[in-house]
């Protein structure tokens, strides 16, 4: 394993290492959902948000 910031193989710069690793395989996978298939993206895009539907109080 590669230093991270300079720090050895030590618990901390494993974790981190580790949740970038997750992190990475995240993005990869929403990146190619969105490549595969953009229609449900663009759904998800154009729904209301839960919080401006709570946010729209009338007056």
């Amino acid at each position: 394993m590669s230093s991270v910031g300079g720090v050895g193989n030590g618990p901390v710069s494993q974790f981190v290492m580790l949740n970038k690793q997750r992190a990475e395989q995240a993005i990869t996978s929403k990146i190619r959902e969105a490549v595969e298939n953009p229609e449900k993206t663009l759904e998800q895009i154009q729904q209301p948000s839960p919080l401006a539907q709570f946010l729209d109080i009338k007056i």
